[in-house]
């Protein structure tokens, strides 16, 4: 494959460091997401804005490591400009 370079830019430090945002993410957005859930119980409560926030997480878990990737990418064009 010819677009597997990108590899190379996104290592283990990067995915765990996304992880770990995405992780505070999901527990601030499901906090967030408590009183507008239309439910009887707290446990039912906490499900579906726990369900809720995972979706948000998703995203945000993608734009992540799109943002990181971008960010390698940029860093090697200014080396390579740059030498």
């Amino acid at each position: 494959m010819a677009q597997d370079h990108y590899k190379e830019f996104i290592g283990k430090k990067h995915i765990g460091l996304s992880v770990v945002l995405a992780l505070v993410f999901w527990v601030c957005f499901t906090r967030m997401l408590l009183p507008f859930v239309p439910a009887d119980t707290p446990g039912m409560q906490y499900a579906f804005a726990g369900f809720t926030a995972a979706c948000l997480t998703g995203v945000f878990f993608i734009a992540s490591q799109m943002f990181f990737l971008v960010l390698q990418e940029s860093r090697k064009a200014k080396r390579e400009r740059n030498s």
